[in-house]
């Protein structure tokens, strides 16, 4: 990333301006809310390919009800509530059923999204409330309320994977889950959890979405689950489970915030966005596979 901003620094010394910067940040804060949501679920060798649909819904859910003039209090519980239940679903079948990741959330994945285009008709939900945009729009001195609320997230996610109990037994599950059990872990409970503050955090980017934008349409969130497996993979989590880090996946998410700002300042394509990003994914599953199986030749 630093490289990547040097050259950016050299080609174009109004890329690095704070205003811009600060507009980078505010655009991947959906992407990384999502991101810390993916980092749990991989570390324990799963993946969520349903999350912004997940949080799709919560768009949906929240526009409607504030629309319908639902004090914004019950709104925003209402969003963060339907995203827990979205997570706890996915959770429930592959922690407890036994059902693979990538099926059960590939099928939530299609079930959200069809939900999205029969309640709404293919149409945009608009004309909201002043007091739901507000919760998008305020700022603490200086940073952006969306951002604070990232940074938020990002401190209650990183304390409780690295200073809980619970939270090193989702890395121990990630590592190795024969042992893990062996040691007396409950593995259907911690593989659940990871699911569940998943479809929480897709709630609260649900929630910044729309307050933010102002809109939400059938189609939104389906695009930021490769974004968000992206981040969460650039920012160090292991695909194999087992490794990973709330910062990290932060940081990714505004990597690909300064990819994407740096395609339009060199005047490319936006359809190279998502080739890059699938390409990160790609050098990123090669390179943890090429040093697990470099530590395996070691030990052998």
């Amino acid at each position: 990333m630093v490289l990547l901003l040097l050259v950016l620094l050299v080609s174009n010394p109004s890329f690095l301006k704070p205003g811009n910067l600060m507009d980078i940040l505010l655009s991947t804060v959906t992407v990384g809310i999502l991101a810390l949501g993916e980092v749990g679920v991989i570390v324990t060798k799963g993946i969520d390919l349903s999350i912004g649909a997940a949080m799709g819904i919560v768009t949906l859910v929240v526009g409607e009800a504030a629309l319908a003039g639902w004090p914004i209090w019950l709104v925003v519980l209402g969003g963060l509530i339907v995203g827990a239940v979205a997570g706890a679903l996915n959770g429930v079948m592959i922690s407890l059923v036994k059902l693979p990741p990538i099926i059960v959330t590939l099928g939530t994945l299609s079930v959200y999204s069809g939900i999205m285009y029969v309640v709404t008709n293919g149409q945009w939900v608009q004309n909201l409330p002043s007091q739901l945009l507000a919760l998008g729009s305020f700022k603490l001195w200086f940073l952006p309320g969306p951002v604070l609320i990232l940074l938020l997230c990002l401190l209650v996610l990183a304390v409780f994977l690295r200073y809980t109990v619970t939270g090193r037994y989702i890395y121990a599950i990630g590592n190795n889950a024969d042992a893990a059990r062996l040691a007396g872990i409950r593995e259907t409970r911690i593989v659940f959890l990871p699911y569940l503050i998943a479809g929480l955090l897709a709630g609260v980017a649900g929630v910044l979405y729309i307050a933010y934008n102002g809109f939400s349409t059938p189609s939104t969130g389906a695009d930021l689950n490769l974004e968000a497996i992206a981040a969460a993979v650039i920012g160090g989590t292991n695909v194999f489970g087992g490794r990973g880090t709330a910062l990290g996946a932060v940081l990714g998410a505004v990597l690909l915030g300064i990819i994407t700002e740096a395609l339009v300042f060199f005047h490319l394509p936006a359809v190279w966005n998502e080739a890059a990003e699938g390409l990160i994914i790609l050098v990123a599953v090669i390179s943890d596979s090429t040093l697990i199986r470099k530590v395996n030749m070691g030990r052998g």
